[in-house]
């Protein structure tokens, strides 16, 4: 094998290495103590571009950017050259911010099902990711992509100050004014 083909081989299974870790990076942070108690889960947030929006922490950095006639989020680990997609390709703003404020607030990436619509399970105890048909308790699931506006966010999901500016700074209405 080339050394080009072990390169992708070990970056496809570092991707996949990390989809699988995903669900239990919220019990890691949770148990974690935070070195700033007045930093919403130690994400910085960089100043919301018309085009793009970063939130930083540690080495994991989290984008929401427009795309085309949509809007992408992705994750990205810096120190392990991994990115992937919280969206499942464009969708709306609101949708975008949705999945984006899902994995900030939660640390749960939405799953793709079938027709490759993104959806969270909602339980009792919150957003979860279920790995089986039936899972270990009741759910309830949740679409995000037919979100198109902060006041649709599911109750768990926080649309605070910070998301309404980013929404407001990168809203395609602004693309549609003359200036």
């Amino acid at each position: 094998m080339t050394s080009s083909v072990l390169r992708r081989t070990g970056r496809g299974a570092q991707r996949v290495g990390s989809r699988l870790a995903a669900p239990f990076r919220r019990i890691v942070h949770a148990v974690r103590p935070s070195d700033d108690a007045s930093d919403d889960d130690g994400w910085r947030r960089d100043d919301p571009r018309q085009t793009e929006t970063r939130w930083r922490r540690d080495d994991e950095t989290v984008r929401c950017f427009r795309f085309d006639d949509g809007y992408v989020s992705t994750v990205e680990y810096g120190s392990r050259d991994v990115t992937w997609q919280l969206t499942p390709g464009q969708v709306p703003l609101a949708s975008a911010l949705a999945m984006t404020a899902l994995y900030l607030q939660h640390g749960i990436t939405p799953q793709s099902d079938p027709d490759g619509r993104p959806f969270v399970a909602v339980g009792e105890s919150g957003p979860r990711q279920v790995f089986e048909e039936i899972a270990d308790e009741p759910v309830d699931y949740v679409y995000l992509d037919a979100v198109r506006t902060l006041e649709e966010f599911p109750a768990f999901i926080e649309a605070g100050a910070d998301l309404r500016h980013v929404y407001d700074q990168m809203s395609p209405a602004r693309f549609n004014t003359l200036g």
